[in-house]
């Protein structure tokens, strides 16, 4: 019967939107009669899937009509207003079934407080993939979905006694603002990981991709930056029609119960600090000759980064090899990690022994292997890290009897923005503009 929810801020109030099937037959309800079978259905969805709601309005949509509303903040909990007339502008795609494919998915990075990624944007070019690696996992601060439900949501729909459907021809003025809503602002559609596609204001998607993709402790200026990087993505995503996922495929998205979940204690002031950076650049995005840029981005640069042709075989011109001379403040810069022959043959798909010969045979302008051979057996070095699931193309390897030790520095494909090369610049004074210039050069920043 609901086919999904969105959440939407009107007036600076959180708004519950829940989608009814369109054939469902509204028009024929008997709602007096009914009511309590609409209950069951509104808090039987609320509970499965976990929604983390702290507004007082849940407005009931079919087939675009905004056709009533549970008022939560009413005395009686949840007045239902009944009106056929208004319409609103529903920009769920329900039925879309795009698919993601990832060439190289890595998992999340994450510290005591927010993620560490690696995310290159899923276009339509097949040789632009997903590269996205962890560093590693904290102590279980991170779940992929809320486990919190909001109780008093669902003891007001439960409350038969006190909840009422009152057939009314005029809507609640705060869902007439609402309706407004609809039409002045961007959304963007959202695959959640359990299937479902959610409306998402812009400014809201955002502000969950900024939370989940950036360390909250970073400084507010590397956040606006990654904001504005958010932001373009989304912006193209929704110009060539394109349903967002939730995860690594396109941009990783926590909504407020799941960073509620992910920050503990902190939650307020994280929540806070990442809010601010998404309204200080609202709006802003970034455009090469008048066109979305391909917005790619990662954890850690090896202090260059590198030329997209390198790692994709496309070339921009924005997205090209600069200076990242802050990147060894990331703790985990340089990590060794060690591979038997066995497990060096299986992962190859051929023999490799203590005799076999590791030749690095060449370097990328971003100072990572371009290309590898072993015996006769010759790679690119972003193949190699792939195969092997190094944190970056920027390795040496050292031979010893057991196997080989292979070294990496930096954390990710090395294109676009360093994350903690930008948190660097940010602590000595640049600006988010300074950083998103320095990064993506030629670029200009546009205001919606």
């Amino acid at each position: 019967m609901i086919n999904g929810y969105t959440i939407r801020k009107v007036n600076g109030q959180d708004v519950m939107y829940l989608f009814f099937d369109f054939n469902y037959e509204f028009s024929s309800f008997d709602f007096m009669a009914k009511r309590e079978k609409i209950h069951d259905v509104v808090r039987n969805f609320i509970r499965d899937h976990n929604i983390f709601f702290k507004g007082a309005t849940i407005a009931l949509v079919s087939g675009g009509v905004l056709f009533g509303s549970i008022n939560l903040s009413n005395p009686s909990f949840s007045q239902v207003a009944m009106n056929n007339n208004v319409s609103i502008e529903e920009k769920v795609d329900l039925e879309s079934k795009d698919d993601f494919t990832v060439d190289d998915i890595e998992n999340n990075s994450v510290d005591s407080v927010s993620s560490e990624q690696d995310f290159v944007i899923n276009t339509d070019s097949p040789s632009i993939v997903v590269d996205n690696k962890s560093d590693t996992v904290g102590d279980g601060v991170y779940s992929n979905t809320s486990d919190t439900v909001n109780n008093s949501v669902l003891e007001s729909v439960e409350n038969n006694t006190a909840s009422e459907f009152v057939e009314n021809n005029t809507i609640s003025e705060s869902l007439n603002e609402v309706s407004e809503s609809v039409d002045n602002n961007i959304y963007v559609n959202v695959r959640r990981s359990d299937g479902r596609v959610v409306s998402l204001e812009l400014e809201d998607y955002v502000t969950g991709v900024v939370g989940t993709e950036m360390p909250a402790l970073f400084n507010s200026e590397a956040l606006k930056a990654q904001a504005v990087i958010a932001r373009t993505y989304a912006l193209k995503a929704n110009s060539i029609g394109r349903v967002l996922s939730d995860n690594e495929s396109t941009q990783s998205y926590k909504d407020n119960g799941e960073l509620a979940s992910m920050w503990g204690g902190n939650y307020s002031s994280y929540y806070s600090k990442v809010m601010d950076a998404v309204n200080s650049t609202k709006g802003m995005y970034l455009t090469y000759n008048g066109n979305y840029i391909e917005a790619v981005y990662h954890s850690t640069s090896n202090g260059q980064t590198e030329d997209s042709s390198n790692v994709w075989g496309n070339s921009y011109p924005y997205l090209v090899s600069v200076d990242s001379v802050y990147d060894n403040s990331n703790p985990s810069f340089s990590i060794s990690k060690s591979f038997s022959y066995t497990d060096l043959s299986s992962k190859l798909g051929f023999n490799v022994d203590r005799s076999s010969d590791f030749n690095i045979l060449g370097f990328t302008s971003g100072g990572r292997v371009s290309s590898i051979s072993i015996d006769n057996h010759q790679f690119s070095g972003v193949s190699f890290r792939n195969m092997l699931g190094l944190r970056s193309a920027d390795f040496d390897i050292i031979k010893n009897d057991e196997g080989v030790i292979i070294t990496t520095r930096g954390y990710g494909h090395g294109v676009g923005m360093s994350q903690y090369g930008a948190n660097g610049m940010a602590k000595d004074g640049y600006s988010f503009s300074d950083i998103l210039f320095h990064y993506y050069p030629g670029v200009s920043l546009e205001q919606l």
